[in-house]
């Protein structure tokens, strides 16, 4: 393998003058063995140095110290992995916020999911009737078509909000609600015997979590929505 202790090994008796040594040298190679293996731990350790240069590569505690030095303590991993917290920081830094477009941005770099966005008080979104005789043509839509959708002049400045995580989330191992590997104990409806219910557990706050999480999703949307909009979330 590339920068182990036998390839440098290599290498440096490939450049060594042929009238030098012998290509069988015991005594030579033991020096330079034990060079090559001094060699090797520190290529290991520049190649570790390398990939902590950069967002695309950053792994482990860097990551989170590379977070913490463009971010501050605005975003933290909460558990996440190093690709899902990866995820979350490109989607924070340098990107486009405080507008709709910035959010539904940085929601489907994070989830892989464009956002469904509804602002009630949007024509844009609501919609209105046409009158073709006038030449007032504002789009077509319909029930489940198109866009569109009941409008209100009462709810300034909220957004309703569909987002599909994309990634598996949630704790390892565990199912949840509406999922057939979860159950509690109890008698076998079909044979009547006993039986063992699936892995199912109630969790709390303080539970560490896989993936992208509900509280991920939503602390990007509070950081990168407009100033003093409501959003109602909703999972999907």
């Amino acid at each position: 393998m590339i920068g182990d202790s036998d390839n440098i090994l290599a290498r440096v008796k490939r450049v060594l003058p042929n009238r030098w040594f012998s290509w069988i040298a015991p005594q030579r190679d033991a020096i330079i063995g034990g060079l090559s293996d001094l060699a090797a731990w520190c290529f290991d350790w520049v190649t570790y140095a390398r990939a902590q240069m950069r967002l695309a590569t950053v792994f482990g505690i860097f990551l989170d110290i590379y977070a913490y030095d463009f971010l501050g303590r605005v975003l933290l991993r909460n558990g996440a992995t190093d690709d899902a917290f990866r995820s979350l920081v490109q989607a924070t830094i340098l990107k486009e916020r405080v507008t709709r477009q910035g959010m539904s941005n940085a929601i489907l770099a994070l989830t892989g999911n464009a956002p469904v966005i509804f602002e009630p008080w949007s024509p844009s979104d609501g919609g209105a009737y046409s009158n073709a005789a006038t030449g007032q043509i504002y789009g077509q839509f319909g029930y489940g078509v198109g866009r569109g959708g009941w409008g209100n002049i009462d709810l300034p400045g909220q957004v309703f909000m569909k987002v599909v995580r994309g990634a598996s989330s949630g704790v390892a191992n565990i199912t949840g609600y509406g999922f057939g590997a979860g159950g509690y104990w109890g008698p076998n409806l079909v044979s009547g015997q006993s039986s063992k219910g699936g892995n199912i557990a109630y969790i709390s706050s303080y539970t560490r979590q896989q993936g992208i999480t509900d509280d991920m999703i939503e602390t990007l949307i509070k950081y990168t929505k407009p100033t003093g909009a409501i959003v109602w979330l909703q999972f999907v």
